[in-house]
């Protein structure tokens, strides 16, 4: 039984236009590739340019000594997370010498990158009293700041006061106690030994003045003690730390449409969700400030038992660049070391 014939047809061709196609589509891919590679190179490669900011900052361990290889390699990551969660053009944090840091970007980019240069260390505390932080706007001398034990401080502090004024310093009853106005001497202090007097002093006494807290030696105070601290308005009188960075899960900026403006969204992880709970009960019908090192970025009035996220707002965080600065220091976690900006410059 023969089989029927099998007709072999001749394959067509591929016609000219669809290789066209391919190679048009290949080239684009490459150009795309080229252009990514070139944008990126730009933003995050090639090294500081010529006009770029420059930031020189020394870092020391938090009792005042040079840092160890591993305190400085993680500060330096940290540091540079954050600007990369900036997202500024050319962050660049590089080591110079054994406690030396360089922190380079594009010249725009400045301020930005100057408002997460500091250790970051966030915690939750309630404000047992407040004042106006009124019209004295002394400042405190600048002399040798370097983080550590605050005896050394607080010893020269009380020779240049006189054992009267601080006696009669300490035994103030608050802000608005008439002995306080008479006190004087305490624009005489460096501000090493303003940031050692005891925090119900720092508070009490009218002659300290926010900007001379504002000018304390960079570092985050100790959650178990309490503190005094200013935000743009008021000075206040606050509790040990109830919750701290260490039960932050995630910080986000973003903006909130019933008020306009940008706000930064604090999740915790379960046990710091029990804690910020917890205070947010104890503190109903009161305020709590946020503190971000020994800053009060906010001091919201707590109207009911919060079993979700905390939500910051207000003044400078209102803006975009105040938002997202604040949202980037503390999503990176704070600094294992104390950092002190010791010059500003540009990149030659």
């Amino acid at each position: 039984m023969s089989l029927p014939p099998v007709v072999v047809g001749r394959p067509r061709s591929t016609p000219a236009w669809f290789w066209w196609l391919i190679g048009f589509v290949v080239l684009m891919l490459v150009a795309c590739a080229i252009t990514a590679a070139v944008l990126l190179t730009a933003r995050f490669g090639g090294g500081a340019r010529s006009g770029d900011v420059a930031y020189t900052l020394r870092v020391s361990d938090k009792d005042g000594r040079a840092p160890d290889e591993g305190t400085m390699e993680e500060t330096r990551k940290i540091l540079q997370d954050r600007l990369r969660t900036l997202d500024v053009d050319r962050p660049h944090v590089d080591k110079t010498a054994a406690d030396t840091l360089r922190v380079t970007a594009a010249h725009g980019d400045a301020e930005r990158v100057k408002a997460v240069l500091a250790p970051g260390h966030l915690t939750f505390r309630m404000v047992l009293g407040q004042t106006p932080k009124g019209a004295a706007d002394a400042d405190c001398q600048a002399g040798v700041q370097v983080p550590g034990d605050p005896a050394g401080p607080l010893a020269s502090a009380k020779a240049k006061l006189g054992d009267a004024t601080y006696a009669a310093a300490g035994a103030l009853t608050g802000p608005d106690d008439p002995a306080g106005g008479k006190l004087t001497g305490f624009d005489k202090l460096t501000c090493a030994e303003v940031a050692a007097l005891p925090a119900a002093m720092q508070y009490n006494v009218p002659g300290v003045s926010c900007t001379m807290l504002g000018h304390r030696p960079a570092g985050a105070p100790a959650d178990g003690d309490g503190v005094t601290a200013c935000d743009e308005h008021n000075k206040y009188r606050l509790d040990v730390a109830k919750v701290s960075g260490e039960d932050l899960a995630e910080a986000k900026a973003g903006t909130r449409a019933d008020i306009g403006a940008y706000v930064v969204t604090i999740s915790f992880t379960s046990a710091g969700q029990g804690r910020w709970t917890d205070l947010t009960r104890e503190a109903l019908g009161q305020q709590v400030a946020i503190l971000v090192d020994d800053e009060v970025v906010s001091a919201p009035m707590i109207q009911g038992v919060i079993p979700g996220d905390a939500e910051i707002s207000g003044g400078e965080l209102s803006q975009r660049d105040g938002a997202t600065s604040l949202a980037a220091t503390l999503s990176s976690g704070a600094l294992p070391a104390q950092v002190t900006i010791t010059a500003t410059g540009t990149v030659d």
